[in-house]
């Protein structure tokens, strides 16, 4: 469970955010969009985005699936739950509005459900997703599979926000039994094979498990953010060299904001410097206005 005091940053930044509960957007444009997003997200159903968590750990389901990139046959289901769970969470704390946060409490209730039933359905304590755990089995083996740790990473983030944005602390149990089981099956794999299978799209895992970190002050949740560190990428970064030339950068840019957050909880300079060598690189060289 959290730690009373979370853990102090040892780089202080130079701004502090604010908490989006402190502002209400008045009549315009920017309203008007939020609005738009709002009924977006009451119109979507969350038993359908649950449907393939239920099934996977052998709970029935009665909804009709999503399709596209959420269709039961497609590797990267699940990740939309995560992101409409960080959406939700994200909502509530901008307009007070309870059918958000209850919505966000159901979703995380289910969560924890199809977490509790993953041994029984054959995969280790506390793994949580909508596709068999032999997913990740492929990753460390460099076999051909559709980016389950960056599915894994949107559903701990979800989790996370539901439990800043609206006070839910059963998502972050179940976000720290699902970065134990993250720990489990990392610390059987060698530094090699660990920077082997980074090969395969891993979005911001770094940052989820430094944020975890953050919130409840467990070491060993900041040790396993660097273990997801992809030196390949990374070390020309840390030497102030740009080799970022033909990189997919939707994949890159996670690894940055991880590493800032690694930064201001180890106070450890290269990962600054990576950073303002991507930020220089890519914000500054690499960008352009399309319209």
């Amino acid at each position: 469970s959290a730690l009373a005091d979370a853990p102090a940053m040892k780089a202080p930044r130079a701004a502090e955010p604010f908490p989006l509960s402190n502002v209400r957007l008045l009549d315009g444009p920017f309203r008007d969009a939020m609005l738009g997003d709002q009924n977006y997200l009451l119109s979507l159903d969350p038993d359908r985005l649950l449907h393939t968590f239920r099934l996977n750990v052998g709970l029935p389901s009665a909804a009709k699936p999503y399709g596209g990139w959420e269709s039961p046959s497609t590797e990267l289901r699940g990740h939309s739950l995560g992101h409409y769970l960080s959406a939700c969470s994200l909502m509530y704390a901008s307009t007070g509005d309870e059918r958000f946060k209850q919505r966000v409490d159901y979703i995380v209730g289910v969560l924890a459900q199809c977490q509790s039933n993953s041994p029984a359905a054959g995969f280790h304590e506390g793994y949580l997703s909508a596709f068999p755990e032999s997913f990740i089995d492929r990753v460390e083996q460099n076999r051909q599979v559709w980016a389950p740790w960056y599915t894994l990473h949107k559903i701990l983030a979800g989790l996370l926000e539901a439990n800043r944005q609206c006070g839910n602390q059963q998502a972050l149990d179940v976000a720290e039994k699902m970065a134990d089981w993250v720990k489990f099956r990392v610390d059987r794999l060698s530094h090699d094979q660990m920077q082997r299978s980074l090969g395969n799209e891993q979005g911001g895992m770094n940052e989820a498990l430094a944020n975890l970190y953050a919130v409840t002050g467990n070491t060993n949740y900041l040790a396993l953010s660097a273990a997801f560190n992809q030196e390949r990428v990374l070390d020309p970064l840390a030497q102030g060299e740009d080799r970022l030339n033909g990189l997919h950068a939707n994949t890159q840019i996670p690894k940055l904001i991880g590493v800032t957050r690694e930064y201001e909880y180890t106070g450890d300079t290269k990962y600054l410097t990576m950073a303002n060598t991507f930020w220089n690189s890519v914000a500054l060289n690499r960008s352009y206005v399309i319209g």
